[in-house]
């Protein structure tokens, strides 16, 4: 759609929307805005498409009362419709009602739980766009105090002051993992928090000064899946032609990018093949959070297989 090509300096001025907005059949997402882009984050909360809380559903920009933006659909009906998937839409927003609503067109065949007759209304919980954009958190004196010196350059600072609401918001008052310096400890300090298009600009970044950079590709593979695009993150995974000694977790993600697409028979093999190399869900690391949940029960069955005494029969899945 040639409307999603227009660029921030373009975008016409439009409303400044902050707080929960509440779908009867989408659920609740948590909206703020990142400049001129308007961001929604799924709360967790009601809605047929479940998304877990924090995943990024909605980023767009107004042109007027007008919203040009892309919005996790979740789908069902013939065999291709499986899973969840990122569409444009176009969205109209009525300041008087506090009401934004936009019409999908879905593949032939496909229906979504999340909508109703191919259209989603999400209606303002609380308030004018002004009075909600006033409750928003504050940054302590203290945050600000252990900031870096260069505030804009500085992960820690641009997560407090950019508005959150739900889990992210939960998320963001923890501690930045310890990590090495650089690109890849940037992306991976704002996976952690669910920031998929921050954290994969930072990915990209590095994979442009090595290619062959396994963190960031593993690191796109994960921002790709935090935005439930399991194909794509199969095909960053696939440019890790030979998985390193010590690297198991590739193995874990590609667990999960295959449990996304509903392959179930590919991801117990996986798992089994990460957990005999070391790679301990018990201990994982933050920005994993979301993919041992996901595979929680699939983990249990493999390590209970794994301690099957001798002669109770075939341990393959």
């Amino acid at each position: 759609m040639t409307a999603l090509s227009v660029t921030s300096g373009l975008a016409w001025a439009g409303p400044k929307l902050s707080g929960p907005y509440v779908g009867d059949t989408y659920g609740q997402v948590d909206l703020h805005m990142e400049g001129e882009r308007l961001v929604g984050t799924s709360a967790g909360s009601g809605g047929g498409c479940k998304f877990p809380p924090g995943t990024e559903v909605l980023s767009g920009e107004f042109q007027g009362n007008v919203l040009v933006a892309t919005m996790q659909v979740c789908l069902s009906g013939v065999p291709e419709c499986v899973g969840a998937r990122s569409f444009p839409v176009l969205a109209v927003y009525n300041p008087q009602t506090s009401v934004l609503t936009g019409r999908f067109r879905l593949p032939n065949g496909c229906h979504s739980p999340g909508l109703k007759d191919s259209q989603v209304l999400l209606r303002g919980q609380g308030g004018t766009p002004e009075e909600r954009e006033d409750e928003v958190p504050k940054e302590s004196a203290s945050e600000a105090e252990e900031g870096e010196p260069d505030a804009a350059a500085s992960p820690a600072a641009e997560a407090a002051a950019a508005p959150k609401g739900g889990a992210e918001a939960k998320a963001a008052q923890a501690p930045p993992p310890v990590v090495t310096t650089g690109h890849v400890s940037e992306g991976l300090k704002w996976l952690a928090l669910s920031k998929w298009e921050t954290a994969r600009l930072r990915f990209e970044a590095a994979l442009k000064e090595d290619a062959r950079n396994v963190d960031a590709l593993v690191g796109m593979a994960a921002c790709s899946l935090g935005t439930n695009n399991a194909s794509k993150a199969l095909e960053w995974l696939s440019r890790i032609s030979s998985v390193p000694a010590g690297r198991p977790d590739v193995y874990a993600w590609q667990a999960y990018a295959y449990d996304m697409l509903g392959a179930k028979g590919r991801v117990a093999p996986l798992l089994r093949r990460a957990l005999d190399q070391g790679w301990k869900p018990e201990e994982a690391k933050r920005w994993e959070a979301a993919l041992v949940k996901a595979l929680w029960s699939d983990i249990e069955q493999v390590k209970s297989r794994k301690r099957a005494p001798v002669g109770s029969g075939s341990t393959s899945p």
